[in-house]
């Protein structure tokens, strides 16, 4: 890892932006993630076997929030980011009547908000939580999110396997790139990444680029992402801490055995007997 890649130098800088850069568009962010339907078919199977209302954690601009309540779930969606809440709510704006009457969003930090009420059914969905960057900021949120949970109640969860070969590049490479075409300005643009791993902190710092084509004029973008990469057994030690047992843990969104070429980690938690 090259001097002029590593992260150290201003790691509270880069946490901040890495935790609002990638969410500062929400057109491009629906735009990149719009193939990506799997989590919210299980999420809406999830829904339908175990009720509502529902609470989603990191709701971002909507993506699984509006399917549930067309779904005739009462959905309540926390985000921090105000962006992503605009999206959110203008993306409601374009359900049926009775489906918007169903949604209700809220601005709040998923570890100390406070809605005064309780749910059968928590949801945090697409790596939200991996912006805890600390194991005792993901103890606070447990904490947080077992007071809001009605009892009997589950809480489900998605987050990324860590994949050390994706981890260990290059940093000075670029990958992932393609071309396409931004969904608001209609600029044709390349996209690239490439990140740095901190493994004592275990977080990958990632930057995301869009450059203007070639023989295009333009300014080139720089997104900063980072994701605190948890593991499986940091996971259960960190649910066991808190009170809740694994219900289920899964691989992937269609119920396969958690393994090494799992892409994700799927929970289905509950609180534990006597706690």
């Amino acid at each position: 890892m090259s001097a002029s890649h590593r992260p150290r130098r201003r790691p509270k800088a880069l946490l901040s932006r890495g935790t609002r850069d990638h969410y500062d568009d929400p057109a491009l962010y629906d735009h990149e993630y719009r193939r990506r339907r799997d989590d919210v078919a299980f999420y809406r199977r999830l829904a339908e076997d175990l009720g509502g209302p529902i609470l989603e954690l990191g709701c971002g601009s909507g993506r699984i929030a509006g399917p549930l309540a067309r779904d005739g779930h009462r959905v309540y969606g926390l985000d921090l980011h105000h962006g992503m809440l605009r999206e959110a709510i203008a993306r409601r704006e374009r359900l049926p009547r009775r489906a918007r009457a169903r949604l209700s969003f809220f601005q709040g930090d998923l570890r100390q908000f406070a809605l005064g009420m309780r749910f059968p059914l928590i949801l945090c969905a697409f790596n939200t939580l991996q912006h805890l960057y600390l194991g005792d900021a993901f103890l606070e949120a447990l904490a947080t999110i077992r007071r809001h949970l009605a009892p009997g109640g589950r809480f489900v969860f998605d987050v990324l396997m860590p994949d050390l070969d994706w981890l260990l590049r290059d940093p000075s490479r670029r990958w992932a790139r393609h071309r396409f075409r931004h969904p608001a300005s209609g600029r044709s643009l390349i996209y690239s990444t490439n990140h740095d791993y901190d493994p004592v902190g275990q977080i990958a710092y990632v930057r995301i680029y869009y450059d203007p084509i070639p023989g295009e004029t333009g300014p080139s973008r720089v997104v900063h992402l980072a994701h605190r990469q948890y593991f499986p057994q940091e996971i259960a030690l960190l649910l066991t801490m808190a009170g809740f047992v694994v219900e289920r843990r899964e691989g992937d969104f269609e119920g396969r055995p958690l393994g090494p070429a799992s892409e994700s980690q799927v929970y289905v938690c509950t609180v534990a007997e006597g706690r």
